[in-house]
């Protein structure tokens, strides 16, 4: 696509809830990415790794003028909040304005958006092709009809829906994020509790985010598949040996870990097989982390990746009662569960392993069935291989079948109401489908906690029981 003329674009990532720190924001940086291949002009607001207050976002929005042609916000669910105030805000002093909102909020409730934000257009889906288009669109004022994968108001006021937009086939010509557009320095600089698997305590910098791959295959139900699909796509192997090139050339100093933000880093083993022997024949000595599934794990498999540098893996584990697994259609077996999990442990891999509290049928027993599972994986020996465990409530995010499903039954009531919660599930309990009232519910969360706590413990003690008794003896 030529450019007749660059579009002057400002592309703005809201303030994270507290869980996820600050990382490079992938989705953003592809959309800068493929904005300025074409041509067009752009600024980054990171306000999440910037951290400015409101006011000073407004000092800013004031002092914009008429700067930009079009201002792009990619959003998550929890960001509801501060989109309904920044774009009410930059309308208010630059009506004239056109804001674009996509990310998972925008692909997950484009109607409703519509119809609640003071915004222009919802962009459905992948957004690199879309934004692009849509530039080149408002530049020229062509048909707007004619961009697919997009919501807007035609003259009439009334909400156009142009047809989805297809996909990436593959994800070969995605450019590299432009880095020097973003503040890297924060990036690195911040720290990361439980991500740095080489921290004695916990915390960690110097991680830089990556991605290979798009698309997950399985069908849990409290997973968002509106934007990625559920047919995974990777770039080629040697882009991503290319981007982790130039990124220890600009940045090597500072970065310490690669954290792949991948669904499911290793469904293709063929494709991580050729990545992890490229990353040996090259001599990269960097170290890795991805996020992996049980049923995907082989000890040879494992091997490589940790010879090629991978120094932690990350599960999504949810649960140790089958009950709850069924209910949450992970597809997974207990017992594959923990073998998986040996075998990362055997292969000398630490692990960081996700659980979710609250799913309806959540009780006392599939508690107990949880720390049973735990106290079944860990041992005195493997106990510094376990690097985090993080416990959540289980969400009914926008764009998941669980959000459907809830909504149907009208537990949802008022969606406005609901996102301004911000879908902290972290430290809130959103919408409580348990069964059990939230003191309850809360009370169930904090035994699982409390009880792997006491099970890391003991084990740690048994371990340096034993170090004491090998080294009198």
């Amino acid at each position: 696509m030529e450019v007749n003329a660059p579009v002057r674009i400002l592309l703005i990532y809201p303030p994270s809830i507290e869980l996820y720190h600050t990382f490079l924001p992938l989705g953003l940086a592809y959309l800068a990415g493929s904005l300025l291949k074409q041509g067009h002009e752009v600024t980054v607001w990171d306000i999440n790794a910037e951290k400015w207050s409101k006011r000073e976002v407004m000092e800013r929005v004031r002092n914009s003028g008429g700067s930009y042609d079009l201002v792009g916000i990619s959003a998550l669910a929890a960001d509801y909040p501060y989109v309904e105030w920044i774009s009410s805000a930059f309308k208010r002093i630059h009506p004239h304005t056109p804001i674009i909102l996509g990310g998972h909020l925008a692909s997950a409730l484009p109607d409703f958006l519509m119809e609640t934000l003071r915004v222009d257009f919802i962009a459905v889906g992948e957004g690199e092709e879309t934004v692009v288009e849509l530039a080149q669109t408002l530049a020229d004022g062509s048909d707007l009809s004619q961009v697919n994968g997009i919501y807007f108001r035609n003259e009439s006021g009334d909400v156009v829906e142009t047809p989805p937009r297809e996909r990436l086939r593959n994800l070969e010509g995605l450019p590299f994020p432009p880095w020097e557009y973003f503040p890297m320095e924060s990036y690195f600089e911040d720290p990361h509790p439980g991500l740095h698997a080489h921290s004695d305590e916990g915390e960690g910098a110097g991680i830089v985010s990556i991605m290979a791959s798009r698309g997950c295959p399985f069908d849990c139900i409290y997973c968002d598949h509106t934007i990625k699909g559920y047919s995974p796509r990777y770039r080629p192997v040697g882009s991503v040996i290319e981007e982790i090139r130039l990124l220890l050339e600009r940045y090597g100093d500072k970065i310490e870990e690669f954290y792949f933000w991948d669904d499911i880093f290793i469904w293709d083993r063929r494709w991580v097989r050729r990545f992890c022997e490229e990353l040996i024949k090259e001599g990269f000595s960097i170290k890795w982390t991805c996020n992996c599934h049980v049923n995907l794990v082989r000890p040879r498999l494992m091997a490589l990746m940790k010879e090629a540098g991978c120094v932690n893996v990350r599960f999504g584990i949810e649960s140790g009662s089958q009950k709850i697994l069924d209910s949450l259609n992970k597809g997974v077996r207990v017992e594959k569960a923990l073998d998986a999990l040996r075998v990362c442990l055997d292969t000398g891999l630490t692990l960081t392993i996700y659980i979710m509290v609250g799913m309806t049928g959540e009780s006392l027993e599939t508690i107990n069935e949880t720390m049973d599972f735990f106290r079944r994986l860990i041992t005195p020996s493997r106990v510094y291989q376990i690097k985090k465990i993080h416990f959540f409530m289980l969400t009914p995010y926008p764009g998941t079948r669980l959000y459907k499903k809830v909504l149907g039954e009208g537990l949802v009531g008022d969606v406005s109401q609901f996102l301004q919660r911000r879908c902290d599930a972290y430290y809130d309990i959103p919408l409580n489908i348990s069964g059990h009232t939230d003191q309850e519910l809360l009370r169930l969360k904090n035994k699982l906690e409390d009880g792997i706590a006491l099970i890391l413990e003991e084990e740690t003690n048994l371990f340096h029981k034993l170090l004491l008794e090998m080294k009198g003896g």
